[in-house]
Formats: C-alpha cells, structure tokens, sequence
C-alpha cells in the first residue's frame, strides 16, 4: 500500500520525532493535528522561523507538514492513516474528536498503545457505527528524544532496534507491518493481539520501577540543579531488583494466559532491551548493567520541578507516574485480577505512586484506570474472547 496522506495527533516529543522521518521515509503528504490550548499556533510559527522541524543526534530529517490545525475537520479528512503520539489519557477523547472525519477503512493507530488502546479505541469506533476503521498500536517509542526548541529541532538520543506492532483485526498485521517498518526506518515485529501488546508495555514496568527505585525513600531533600539524579543510568542494583520483580508478576500473568492466546511479544524485561537495542548496550551481563551502560539512555536526567531558584524535587505528576500507572501497571494488574494471579511487586509500586498522585487504583480510583472492566470486559472470558475477536463492544 502506497499512502498519500497521514496524519499525525499530537505535540510532544514523540509527535515532533515522528513528523520528520515519517514525511522524509513515506514521501507523502504530513498532516498535524494539534487539539490542545495553543499548541497548534505555537508549533506553526516555530516551522514558519526554522522553515520546518529537524531532528538531530541518531535520526537526522527535515520536513514541515503540509497543514497543522486545532480542527479535526481541516486535517483528519483524506487520511489512509492517523497516528496518535499522544499521552495515553488523550486517546480516548482524541479518537471521539477524529472519528467523524475518517476515511473507509482508515488505519489508526498508537504510538505507543500503552494498556487498553484496544478496547478504548474499539469502544469509540463503535459509538460512532464507524467497524471499518482498522486500528494498531505500536508497544512502545521507537526513539529516546527530547524537544530541542519548540516546533524547530528535536534532539534523538538513541533509536531501538525493532518495535511490536499489533493490529485489529488481527489478520491485517500483515498490511500495517510494511507501512510502518517503510515510515519507521526500522524492523517491526508483528505481535499476536493488542491485548498481548498490553501485558508487552515494557514503561508500564520501566518508569513507574525506577521512579520507585530512585525516589520510595526520598525524605523531601531538595536536589541543586546538578544533583538531579539520572534516570536510567542512576539505576541502583535494588531498584534493578524491583524492575525485575514487576517484570516477574507481568511473566506470571503472561503463563496463566498463555494456553489461550500467543502471548509470545510478552518478553521479560531483560530480554525485551537485548532485543531492542541490541549493540546499544556495553553490558547486557545482568538487568541493572543492561540500563546502566545503555548509550540510547545516556544524559537523561529524573523528572523534577523547581520549587525554589535552582532548587527541584521529583515531579511525581510526570508521566512516568501519571500515564504509566494508569494506563499501564494498573491495566496488567486488573488483568491479573481476572486471571486470578497474585501481583505482589505491581501491588507494591501502583500503591506508592497512588500514594505520591493522590489516588488509590487499587481501591477507590480503580475506575479511573484504562482497565477492561471498564469496557465490560469483567471475565476472563470476555476479555480473552475480545482478544480474539469472537466478542465486539457494543455501545
């Protein structure tokens, strides 16, 4: 399939990664979809001073969309594919303000899906009678990258090796991987069904695991603007020990499923970064010296806000905690829940970080998580039948 026309959702880091290499790799018409406060205005006028948007460091592309808007309308029509890049919670919102304006049997997808797209996704289309529209998801971001200068140059730090895709219906895995892997620049492995790449979410384990490592026993010490810790490669061998516990629980669920569907894209996490970053990697001889000596991971530093001049403190409010625990670690533990697998690490980390956001999605806030039993899918039964598609929601 030739496209002539996408469009990307979204305004952040991953969305300014992906409009570059997408129009310099699909050599085709880019259109961005930029819904949110002025972000729209911002980014034109940062491409109309820089005569586009570049990225630099490990993907070098330059490009400038054909037309970026606020309004679904003047972007989303004409679309073969549209890509959301855009925090988990927006995802559902976004695909009820796009849904209108798709094309016939539009592909759209998430990059990443983060846990529950499918479901989510699946829900909106139904609300709006739209069953042709066929969606994927991608497992996570190809790239490491931070915004340089808004709407001109983003900076890519390291690029994984190969990315899971996984698609519904399922039997069009094999439309969707060329396309991807063309407008990637990289391998992408095809993964059985959205719901495996769910329990695949490898920043369901990796942000929420070392945000805990770093900071469960932070005693309210203010950090100097050098002394913010680094993320990935400030990984201490207990909080390696953590990461490896929670990668056992997403393991045990992953078994208890697996006789009813191919769960193969569900890696342990040591075994998820070799295959992903491969000679990336100076010492993949254990879990924590595979992070620590990662080059696609060097310089980046924790997440934190300033509170006093050159004073700052962890921001529990990023999306290491806000998108990866709801979207992530408390989706895999609701399937759990159904599955009738005990959790103990994921039970640990989702109760602290609900401890630092304020919530309790293991109790009273359960409902504001991206969890099956949300969409009616409140049995194994029904969510294993939904995975293979022997079960729609219907709205």
């Amino acid at each position: 399939m030739t496209l002539t026309k996408i469009t990307i959702c979204g305004a952040g880091n991953g969305a300014h990664t992906l409009l570059p290499i997408a129009a310099q790799n699909l050599s085709c018409d880019v259109d961005l979809y930029a819904p949110f406060g002025d972000e729209a205005q911002r980014l034109a006028a940062g491409m109309a001073r820089a005569g586009g948007l570049e990225t630099t460091g490990a993907v070098q592309a330059t490009a400038r969309p054909r037309r970026i808007s606020a309004n679904p309308e003047e972007v989303i029509p004409g679309s073969e594919m549209v890509v959301l890049v855009l925090p988990a919670f927006a995802h559902e919102d976004t695909l009820r303000q796009i849904g209108p304006y798709l094309e016939r049997d539009a592909w759209v997808g998430a990059i990443p899906a983060r846990g529950g797209f499918d479901y989510c996704a699946a829900s909106v289309m139904a609300s709006l009678a739209r069953p042709d529209v066929r969606l994927f998801g991608l497992q996570t971001l190809p790239w490491a990258c931070r915004i340089e200068t808004y709407g001109q140059r983003v900076h890519v730090l390291g690029v994984k090796d190969a990315v899971d895709v996984a698609s519904r219906p399922a039997v069009e895995i094999g439309a969707i991987v060329p396309i991807l892997e063309r407008m990637l620049g990289l391998r992408v492995g095809a993964a059985a069904t959205l719901l495996a790449l769910t329990l695949a979410n490898t920043g369901q384990i990796i942000h929420p695991g070392i945000m805990y490592g770093l900071f469960a026993r932070w005693d309210g010490t203010t950090f100097g603007r050098d002394e913010v810790p680094l993320f990935y490669q400030g990984l201490s061998e207990e909080g390696a020990a953590t990461l490896a516990a929670l990668s056992d629980d997403v393991q045990a669920i992953r078994a208890r499923l697996e006789g009813a569907l191919d769960l193969t894209a569900v890696r342990p996490l040591d075994t998820w970064l070799r295959h992903s970053y491969g000679e990336a990697i100076a010492d993949a001889s254990s879990l924590h010296s595979a992070f620590v000596t990662n080059r696609a991971y060097a310089g980046l530093k924790a997440p934190v806000r300033e509170v006093a001049p050159g004073r700052f403190v962890p921001d529990f409010g990023a999306r290491y905690l806000a998108e990866d625990v709801p979207f992530g670690l408390a989706v895999s533990r609701a399937i759990a829940v159904l599955a009738k697998v005990d959790t103990p690490a994921l039970d640990r980390v989702i109760t602290w970080a609900g401890e630092r956001l304020g919530k309790d999605y293991l109790g009273r806030d359960v409902g504001l998580a991206r969890i099956p039993q949300n969409y009616s899918l409140d049995s194994l039964e029904r969510l294993v039948g939904f995975a293979k598609e022997n079960l729609e929601i219907v709205e």
